[in-house]
């Protein structure tokens, strides 16, 4: 997995007052509210070009940099560790090999980790902790490895857009199951409003522990 640093805005999902219960804006309270005003109202590429202009004239640049670097040292060193085992979990779980070699991890500035399936990027906060760091790359590969196989599955179901983004954000408490006991340190706590949902699919996976079985009683729970 490619490791590199990346700047981002706010995106049109974080500027609504509450997403999925989860309040947006206590996530970009270290940003100065004068260039969160200004690049709010930009293109991402202007944005990007607008943040790394404050970034070059702020008095912290160079310290910010190092520590960035050291950042990006550490989380390829620990994650090296457990890039393997935690790929061969995912693929035994679902039941489906990693559908690709490759995946690009950024650093970003901000709290909230967005990720792009059709570039197969996602992004880690430089304010997280390491062991943070793990579960939320662990968490963005298990939806790209879920949307990937069962996408398309899911509409011929009978499931919409919004039902299946629903199930891959709840599909996450997975991460806190045996079966990646040994890569997770920080458990994967989910959004606000998916905690109920969350705890009855735990209560179904746990009883078969087979993928398939457990993806098609999901499929009768999302649907009532």
């Amino acid at each position: 997995m490619e490791l590199g640093a990346y700047c981002k805005k706010k995106t049109n999902k974080q500027t609504n007052k509450s997403y999925w219960g989860l309040n947006w804006r206590p996530q970009v309270a270290h940003i100065p509210d004068d260039l969160l005003s200004k690049i709010s109202k930009l293109s991402f590429s202007k944005a990007q070009t607008v943040v790394e202009e404050h970034l070059r004239n702020h008095s912290k640049r160079k310290y910010r940099e190092l520590v960035i670097n050291e950042e990006i040292s550490s989380l390829r060193k620990i994650w090296g560790r457990a890039e393997k085992k935690y790929f061969n979990t995912l693929s035994a779980v679902t039941k489906k090999p990693i559908y690709r070699n490759t995946f690009k991890c950024f650093l970003t500035t901000g709290f909230m980790c967005p990720y792009n399936k059709r570039e197969n990027w996602f992004m880690v906060s430089i304010w997280h902790s390491l062991p943070f760091s793990i579960t939320t790359i662990c968490h963005e590969l298990l939806h790209f490895q879920f949307l990937h196989y069962y996408k398309d599955y899911l509409k011929k179901e009978g499931l919409n857009n919004r039902q299946i983004e629903i199930l891959k954000e709840v599909l996450t408490f997975l991460l806190n199951e045996p079966e990646f006991k040994k890569i997770i340190l920080v458990e994967d706590k989910g959004y606000p409003d998916h905690q109920k949902l969350r705890k009855a699919l735990k209560k179904v996976w746990q009883n078969d522990k087979d993928f398939d079985v457990f993806l098609e009683k999901t499929i009768r729970i999302m649907k009532k």
